[in-house]
């Protein structure tokens, strides 16, 4: 799973995918030509026209055949090819979220259950990203021409909520695996966090000459559905821009969707019962408040200063504000809605830079969201004056294009200066339950829980063996390594596979001694040793006089930005023949 080292004739396509909530967008470079990345622009319109609306992103969302027509992969619109006068209640949006229900989600609430047909979340993503993958494939060869894009192979680079469980960053990587063979090719898929990825993209556009070694930054990715927060430490300037995380990540449930949410839910309770107020209507006041309205409002707007929201076939009524088919949305409750979503993405800033233990400098603004003046302006007032609030130029594109980067580095990594993340902070505990032999001074609290064992003639009793704890250092380049003895007796049949259950536990304590209610289960590690020579399975007579295997075994975990690696290590030798399953 890690990246190769690449010499430059093997040559590759990287491509970013910032996968969104509300919109996604997708760019790519050449490792030969890493300078060039390039932003997918322009979006299909129609199931025919390949091409028309041009948006830095495209909307993330799906509309299916109704029942009565035959269901292809063909015929499900997306993004654009969805016509805005669509009744909402065929839209499927905000889809995204259900991935994770251990954040309880508005789930279901919010992506519309009627639309969906029965299909679950792993569907709607895999036929999502099947669809922007379609459109990748014809842009490129619109390109790079037909020929370079049949030789060269691709390599995606997906971008994932690092406040995200690991069984949902895992699910979106098994729908990208899906998305690409339905597109017929087998490519190499990563995934990085969208903090770290917008870190790399905002802190290489900064002034270098300004920079300092020990300089610190806390990174604010906010997006249409979760915000994620991250601060960065400058450790080397040069050859390359190095950093390290300062404090473990931090993120919630606030993005931009919240503000749609909000408005919509004001919109119907001032207008709903006017005749003549239906979806369409809702529809085309909520594409005004998406592309116009959110993105210009500022706090420093005068009070009575209005905004147009388009309400055709409305009558006019001067009481409530509608006149020629608009309604004149004041200012102030512009303010009611925005207030409590941009007072929670200010409190987790606020708690972000206390948690960091060191002085920061500035606070990046990434993300759709985070290009809102508003959110700018109210950050300004909420923090030290000492501290900078930037929002680096193409905010909305700094995680595909981070992204891309982070995949250039990687594959060809000479080609190109960027920013390397040195170390991550753990967000978590991270550790295995084994047997060990009970003392009653260490183990006292657990003696219930102890039980004889016959190959050593004593008592053991489970206990946690931690490998990280939280707030350590994580690098890439340093895998951990958990020795452990598998064994078995030999009565039972040869091993054919080693299993270790690996834990974590997120709660801010020290780690605990045994697991209970807080530790939960992270992934089954399950390494299939059916193959190895029985006589190369050590054995050793136990104290019951019973023959048992014992194999010496380690296993070996390196943390990526977004996932981990597994490899089983037993007689000198490496096994990737490791399934690792989330749950």
């Amino acid at each position: 799973m890690d990246f190769e080292k690449l010499t430059i004739n093997e040559r590759k396509i990287i491509v970013g995918i910032d996968f969104g909530t509300t919109y996604s967008g997708v760019a790519w470079a050449e490792t030969q030509r890493p300078d060039r990345r390039v932003a997918i622009t322009s979006w299909p319109i129609s199931q025919t026209a390949r091409e028309g609306e041009s948006s830095d992103k495209v909307p993330t969302k799906l509309r299916y055949p109704s029942s009565g027509d035959l269901y292809t992969r063909s015929n499900v619109e997306w993004g654009f090819t969805i016509p805005i006068t669509a009744p909402t209640d065929q839209v499927i949006e905000w889809f995204k979220l259900d991935l994770d229900p251990s954040l309880q989600s508005m789930g279901s609430s919010v992506s519309n259950v009627a639309a969906r047909g029965g299909r679950n979340v792993d569907q709607l993503v895999t036929d999502y990203i099947t669809a922007l993958g379609e459109h990748l494939t014809y842009t490129l060869r619109e390109k790079l021409g037909e020929g370079v894009v049949k030789s060269t192979p691709l390599e995606f680079i997906v971008t994932v909520p690092a406040i995200w469980s690991d069984l949902a960053k895992d699910k979106t990587k098994q729908a990208c695996q899906r998305a690409t063979s339905a597109l017929g090719t087998k490519t190499p898929i990563h995934l990085i966090s969208e903090p770290e990825a917008a870190a790399i993209y905002a802190l290489h556009g900064l002034d270098p000459h300004g920079l300092k070694i020990g300089d610190s930054f806390v990174i604010c990715d906010a997006g249409g559905g979760t915000v994620d927060l991250i601060s960065y430490t400058i450790t080397n300037l040069k050859p390359i821009l190095e950093v390290q995380e300062a404090t473990p990540g931090t993120g919630a449930l606030c993005g931009s969707t919240f503000l749609n949410m909000r408005f919509a839910k004001f919109l119907k309770a001032k207008l709903g019962k006017e005749e003549g107020f239906d979806d369409e209507v809702l529809a085309e006041a909520m594409e005004k408040f998406e592309k116009t309205i959110k993105r210009q409002y500022a706090l420093n707007a005068p009070p009575n200063e209005t905004y147009t929201v388009p309400v055709g076939g409305l009558a006019n009524n001067r009481e409530l504000g509608i006149s020629r088919g608009r309604y004149a949305l004041k200012g102030s409750d512009l303010q009611s809605i925005f207030e409590p979503v941009v007072a929670e993405v200010i409190k987790l800033v606020k708690e972000q830079i206390s948690a960091s233990n060191v002085p920061i400098r500035a606070v990046l603004l990434v993300g759709g969201f985070g290009a809102s003046n508003y959110l700018k302006e109210r950050l300004r007032a909420a923090v030290p004056s000492k501290i900078q609030i930037m929002q680096p130029p193409n905010a909305w594109l700094a995680v595909v294009q981070g992204a891309v980067m982070k995949g250039l580095a990687q594959s060809a990594p000479d080609s190109l200066t960027m920013v390397k993340v040195q170390n991550r902070k753990a967000r978590k505990h991270y550790g295995t339950e084994w047997r060990t032999r009970y003392d009653e001074k260490l183990h006292g609290h657990l003696r219930a829980k102890r039980h004889w064992c016959g190959l050593d003639g004593c008592w053991k009793v489970y206990t946690m063996e931690w490998f990280i704890k939280r707030g350590d250092p994580v690098s890439e380049n340093q895998p951990y390594v958990t020795s452990f003895v598998w064994t078995g007796p030999v009565s039972a049949g040869r091993i054919r596979k080693i299993k270790m259950d690996v834990y974590a536990d997120r709660t801010p304590r020290e780690a605990p001694i045994a697991r209970d209610d807080n530790v939960n289960l992270l992934v089954h590690v399950e390494a299939d040793v059916s193959h190895i020579p029985e006589n190369q399975l050590g054995r050793r007579k136990g104290n019951d006089g019973e023959l048992y295997y014992e194999l010496n075994c380690k296993i070996e975990a390196v943390y990526l930005s977004a996932s981990t690696q597994y490899t089983l290590l037993f007689n000198n030798q490496r096994y990737n023949s490791v399934t690792a399953e989330y749950v």
